[in-house]
């Protein structure tokens, strides 16, 4: 019997018990659909974060105080220190950053507000960032040295103020109120909330984003120092001595020591992503025990099958049949068996881990490789917990295969 003959009469014999075969997968079934599900999350997860590290500017450097409640008057960062690092040859942008604290701005209907992040910043801040302006402009050099009331707000910012979104936006006013004041900003830009999904799960919780020149931010909450300086290298793979020439040249400047740290956005991204994928290997080979039960399964049910057919199998012997023709057929029929019981729990697992996602709010991402991996253990189990049914099988005596009833 030849290896096409020996894979027809296993199709054959499988789905003559039709019920038995789907037991006997159900094992391999959800090992395999569990590891589908649980990589297609965690590689639709590490993707969204990739997503939210990029719009901060994979290539920044953020520039702080290690401490800011020990930080002296004399060690606070302003604008002067970003002229200074501003005259650092790899400096390619540059821009200083203010966060206004407990801001809100009002909404459609005036008698409503909703909580406001207020980022001060200058022109280059939008070269720094993959943000994507829909409407208007953002904010230019002249509105930073004229401190205009101007405002850049995120799409989503825009239709829970206006109620829409569209480029009409452009030119009407927001109203952002503090515990001391308010004051009304023209919109100048829109650009598209980086955040979208978070924005969509938090729904009304999610705070409006507004970004407005820095010397405006500063004046209006009467602000003399800087939350933080951006910084954007010339060359990607120097940034570490940038950060070192950086934190040198503020030290200096502030005559301290040990007060500035740089962050590394490229590196804290690393590390996540690494701990992301280190989490979602763990929890995989959790799940894929399962896949060692289904293999048990297979083989159990295997032994069944040999001792069913013994007649069978001394049938074949007396006609000519060699031991290793009875081998490959009952290793075809194992192999056979957990390929489909994978195919399957690749199926169920594209389907949970899209169910998944869309309740979790993450665009899940089946990865060719895991499908690749899943399926080939899965089949690979098939010849591991095959092999000794098969040889049993093969070693039976044909006179005594036949006397059985």
């Amino acid at each position: 019997m030849n290896i096409l003959e020996s894979v027809q009469s296993a199709i054959a014999n499988v789905f003559a018990n039709k019920m038995r075969a789907l037991l006997t997968m159900l094992g391999i079934i959800i090992g395999v659909g569990s590891v589908i599900t649980i990589t297609s999350i965690g590689t639709g997860s590490t993707a969204q974060i990739e997503e939210q590290f990029e719009s901060m500017g994979i290539g920044n450097l953020t520039v702080q105080l290690t401490s800011a409640r020990e930080a002296l008057n004399a060690d606070q960062l302003t604008l002067s220190d970003v002229d200074l690092l501003g005259g650092i040859d790899d400096v390619k942008y540059i821009s200083p950053v203010y966060n206004g604290n407990n801001a809100y701005v009002k909404l459609l209907d005036p008698t409503e507000t909703k909580s406001a992040t207020v980022t001060g910043v200058n022109e280059q801040y939008d070269e720094m960032n993959s943000y994507t302006l829909l409407y208007g402009s953002f904010i230019t050099a002249n509105n930073v040295n004229m401190a205009s009331n101007v405002a850049v707000v995120t799409d989503t910012t825009a239709s829970a103020v206006f109620g829409y979104c569209d480029e009409s936006v452009i030119g009407k006013k927001i109203t952002i109120k503090t515990w001391r004041s308010s004051a009304k900003y023209t919109v100048i830009g829109v650009i598209e909330d980086p955040n979208s999904s978070m924005a969509e799960m938090y729904g009304d919780d999610y705070p409006a984003a507004v970004y407005m020149p820095i010397t405006t931010a500063m004046r209006y909450f009467i602000g003399n120092y800087l939350s933080s300086i951006m910084v954007t290298g010339a060359d990607p793979n120097n940034l570490d001595a940038l950060s070192v020439e950086i934190t040198s040249l503020l030290s200096e400047a502030h005559n301290n020591t040990d007060k500035y740290y740089v962050q590394n956005i490229a590196s804290i991204l690393d590390q996540v992503t690494s701990v992301m994928s280190t989490v979602t290997v763990l929890i995989s080979a959790v799940a894929a025990i399962s896949l060692l039960v289904g293999g048990i399964g297979v083989m159990n049910i295997m032994l069944v099958t040999v001792t069913e057919r013994t007649r069978e199998i001394g049938i074949r012997k007396s006609i000519g049949a060699k031991n290793k023709d009875i081998r490959m057929q009952f290793i075809i029929e194992a192999i056979i068996l957990t390929g489909i019981g994978g195919m399957i729990g690749v199926l169920l697992g594209w389907g949970g881990g899209s169910v998944a996602g869309s309740y979790m709010g993450i665009s899940t991402v089946i990865s060719p490789m895991a499908v690749f991996i899943a399926v080939g253990i899965s089949t690979a189990i098939g010849i591991i917990f095959g092999v000794y049914p098969a040889n049993k099988a093969a070693k039976l005596d044909p006179i005594e295969a036949l006397r059985y009833e």
